[in-house]
């Protein structure tokens, strides 16, 4: 009887000791899972080098790159991508089904009512591409009454749009969410006067299809500030909760830190065969 007392005694006792390590495993391992955050980001896979799905059916790009690599400074940041048309990028930031927004995307009054935007990552220069031939258009002022085609919500769609708030004639713009490439084929082929769009895209465009019929004219710095009054950027969109307004400050800190470690860099020159991150003093 003694010995099945003790045997009885050792057992119930092996048992509180698992059950108490095994409480304290659930109770490490739901630390962990709360330090992870799953993030949906929104993106409609143009205009590249910013966004696209290459041949291997992945979607990279400069914008993407710069997502990852801040998910790799910020501890337990988890990141899936979706692809959608720019309208539903902002529809699923209000929402609630994206938490942030990587398409090129310029700043504006209204937009920034709506959302959050990360500190700068892409700092922007534009031209206007027209065909060789056309001697009508040499500065901004001169798209007044011109034809455009452009993605709306875009940088330099933003510009076209700003111009025509305060022009007598406007630029009438066709909006469309064909690739820039096309846009730029269009204006070679005559369809539209000119396109509006970011130098660094230009000259990657002309590295890969040279275009012979078109010519970028650069713009002034008077030009440019009719554009925007401040340098033009890009930026990330963050969704405008409580929990975005926590995500944007891991994520400022992230771009800060690779933008000085020289990764922004390394991607810059990846896409755009050059330096183009904002720089303190810019």
């Amino acid at each position: 009887m003694k010995i099945r007392q003790r045997l009885t005694f050792l057992a119930a006792t092996t048992l509180i000791i698992l059950g108490g390590l095994g409480l304290s495993g659930c109770s490490k391992s739901t630390k962990a899972d709360n330090k992870t955050q799953t993030i949906t980001v929104g993106t409609s896979g143009a205009p590249k080098p910013f966004t696209y799905v290459n041949s291997h059916q992945k979607l990279v790009g400069y914008d993407i790159d710069t997502v990852r690599a801040i998910a790799k400074e910020i501890p337990g940041l988890k990141v899936n991508f979706q692809k959608t048309e720019i309208p539903s990028i902002l529809a699923g930031l209000d929402s609630g089904r994206f938490q942030v927004g990587a398409n090129n995307f310029a700043s504006n009054p209204q937009r920034r009512e709506k959302y959050y935007y990360s500190k700068p990552t892409f700092k922007d220069q534009y031209v206007i591409v027209v065909k060789k031939n056309n001697h009508t258009i040499k500065s901004f002022d001169d798209i007044a009454g011109k034809t455009t085609i452009s993605a709306p919500g875009v940088n330099f769609t933003t510009a076209v749009e700003t111009f025509n708030k305060k022009a007598k004639v406007k630029s009438k713009i066709t909006y469309s969410n064909e690739d820039p490439a096309k846009t730029l084929q269009d204006v070679q082929d005559g369809k539209y006067d000119y396109v509006l769009i970011d130098k660094p895209l230009y000259q990657n465009y002309q590295k890969t299809y040279h275009l012979s019929g078109i010519k970028a004219v650069n713009l002034t710095q008077l030009d440019s500030k009719q554009i925007s009054a401040s340098t033009p950027y890009s930026y990330l969109l963050v969704e405008k909760t409580p929990e975005g307004k926590k995500l944007l400050k891991k994520i400022n800190a992230a771009i800060t830190k690779i933008q000085a470690n020289g990764t922004a860099k390394k991607i810059s020159e990846t896409y755009f065969y050059g330096d183009y991150t904002p720089k303190e003093g810019d």
